[in-house]
């Protein structure tokens, strides 16, 4: 069955406009959906720009500032460093960053050499296992790994068979206790011979501290060269055939009253050392790569004399009499070569002598064209003689 549709009885109604109200509320709701992406896409982040460019700008204004402060007081700050620098060095002479043995045979001479004790034998106390000692780090664990200080404390002991007497143990220890590089007495024993004489062990510590995160320093050595005869058969000085006159020449010359030693820059100890040997806590350092100044005064009534001399950050004064032997006061000056052209120690040192006796100086090992020793401003009898070796 078909069915017909007359199209001429269909009646479409027609669609009606938007009405005002609506009109209105589509524009408000166009105009709200470009302020949104307006504010969220485009000055959003161009305020966040403007906001961090603003930031930016006022920190760098402040490291401007630090930088300007900082420069305005750079001749401050150099005089920190430097001073910095010094202390540094002191504590590295009490302390040095490296472990040798070389440099406590040194040590053990030069004491066995002031002191007059005769050292006959030195063994080292667990040579190859030295025992190592990590000290708290405290407040560093905060810091990073790879900054925060990891302080090593090591100590080398050496112990020596010695002979001698009362008094060359007690300067031997004194010595060791009041010398710039740290050490002390561990144990001793003593026995006494028929003769007075004394035989004895002592056990001896030679501390050590650096930071395992800057490592261990080496130790660097410059031994002297030591010129010895032409000829095995030659005359010593003050040869005679005469008994008498060979035991005047043998007769030992009185020790130095004054030892200073100038060191090449490459040696870790203390570049320029001065002191008094006849008086404990004289010494005075200087740890700087150039020539250096230092003042000294002596006087003296009595046959004895009094001295002061300043060094560096050091003012030392000995204000005890001490006996003037041979008519003379004495200094030796033992001078290591210069290693380059970068080596600059060297001392000027200014002498007043209100003694009355001749001071005398003794200068070792300098060399005379470009010497690391000389004499400054001088007041009173000083003598200065170069020896060879």
């Amino acid at each position: 069955m078909k069915m017909k549709v007359n199209l001429s009885n269909l009646r479409l109604k027609p669609q009606r406009g938007l009405t005002t109200r609506e009109f209105i509320m589509l524009a408000l709701l166009v105009v709200a959906l470009e302020g949104y992406f307006l504010v969220n896409y485009i000055l959003a982040p161009a305020y966040d720009d403007y906001a961090s460019a603003v930031r930016e700008l006022q920190e760098r204004q402040q490291a401007l500032d630090d930088i300007k402060r900082d420069y305005a007081r750079r001749n401050e700050i150099e005089a920190e460093i430097k001073d910095a620098e010094g202390k540094l060095a002191v504590i590295q002479a009490q302390l040095p960053p490296y472990v040798s043995q070389e440099e406590a045979v040194f040590s053990l001479k030069d004491y066995s050499d002031r002191s007059g004790l005769s050292i006959k034998s030195i063994s080292f106390v667990n040579a190859g296992e030295l025992p190592l000692s990590v000290v708290p780090a405290g407040g560093t664990e905060d810091k990073a790994p790879f900054t925060a200080p990891v302080p090593v404390l090591v100590e080398q002991q050496v112990t020596i068979n010695f002979m001698g007497d009362y008094r060359q143990v007690y300067d031997f220890l004194s010595n060791v206790e009041t010398n710039s590089r740290k050490g002390s007495l561990k144990s001793i024993t003593l026995q006494k011979n028929d003769d007075g004489t004394l035989n004895g062990v002592m056990t001896l510590s030679f501390p050590s501290y650096w930071d395992e995160y800057e490592g261990r320093k080496p130790f660097v050595m410059t031994p002297e060269s030591e010129s010895g005869k032409a000829s095995l058969f030659d005359e010593y000085t003050g040869y005679s055939t005469s008994g008498q006159a060979r035991s005047e020449a043998l007769k030992p010359a009185p020790r130095p009253d004054f030892y200073i030693t100038l060191n090449s820059y490459l040696n870790n100890s203390a570049k320029v050392f001065m002191m008094n040997y006849y008086n404990a806590g004289s010494e005075a350092i200087e740890d700087r790569n150039e020539t250096v100044t230092a003042q000294m005064t002596l006087n003296g009534a009595d046959g004895k004399y009094t001295f002061s001399y300043k060094l560096g950050a050091y003012d030392i004064v000995g204000d005890t009499p001490t006996e003037i032997k041979d008519g003379k006061i004495r200094m030796e000056v033992l001078v290591q070569p210069r290693r380059s052209d970068e080596d600059r120690v060297g001392l000027v040192l200014d002498i007043t002598n209100n003694t009355g006796v001749p001071f005398e100086i003794t200068v070792k090992g300098d060399d005379p064209s470009n010497p690391r020793f000389m004499t400054g401003r001088t007041v009173g009898n000083v003598m200065v003689i170069q020896a060879n070796g």
